[in-house]
């Protein structure tokens, strides 16, 4: 299972979290940064110079390393912290989209020190945890090892991304702004 996470597409969430400010970007409360005809202005720079795809797929993969980091560091704060760390060490950047993206390594194997892998009869992994992890658990026999659940709101994934959204489209903007300058083609 594959989770776009930077620019989720979680249960519910029709659009992305940086989106183009039309009818059909839609998401969480509070989680969409919403751009007005982003892919509209995207798209005509790139008919200007075919080289603009690629520079903004190098801003995009700095903007989602850097919030990789900052997942991680956050997840190190939650009370029960190696689940969530071991699960946002499983994030990878997406360098091949032009918006910011990561994406959880979920076939990977959950790295445990209790119980590992090798000793499982049924695998885990991480995306197996994530959700636990990220929203809590508790009220199922199979959920008591995560912390208490917490809605929509999160642990380390989601608050990072709601702390840094003005940054990131902020980011996003000016690399886009670099980009047009340096191709000339503003």
């Amino acid at each position: 299972m594959a989770f776009k996470s930077a620019f989720p597409n979680l249960p519910g969430d029709t659009g992305t979290t940086l989106g183009t400010g039309s009818k059909t970007t839609v998401g969480f409360a509070g989680n969409t940064v919403v751009i007005k005809d982003l892919f509209e202005t995207m798209r005509k720079f790139q008919q200007k110079s075919p080289q603009f795809n690629k520079e903004m797929r190098k801003v995009g993969a700095i903007i989602a390393q850097d919030l990789k980091e900052r997942v991680i560091i956050e997840a190190g704060t939650v009370s029960r912290a190696r689940q969530a760390v071991a699960v946002a060490k499983g994030f990878r950047v997406i360098k091949s989209e032009r918006l910011p993206t990561l994406e959880l390594r979920g076939s990977s194997p959950f790295p445990s020190k209790s119980r590992p892998p090798s000793k499982r009869k049924n695998k885990v992994t991480r995306s197996d945890v994530f959700f636990g992890a990220e929203f809590g658990g508790g009220a199922r026999p199979t959920t008591r090892q995560f912390l208490r659940h917490r809605g929509q709101s999160g642990y380390f994934f989601w608050p990072t991304v709601r702390k840094r959204k003005n940054a990131i489209a902020k980011e996003y903007l000016e690399g886009i702004d670099r980009v047009v300058k340096e191709l000339g083609i503003g």
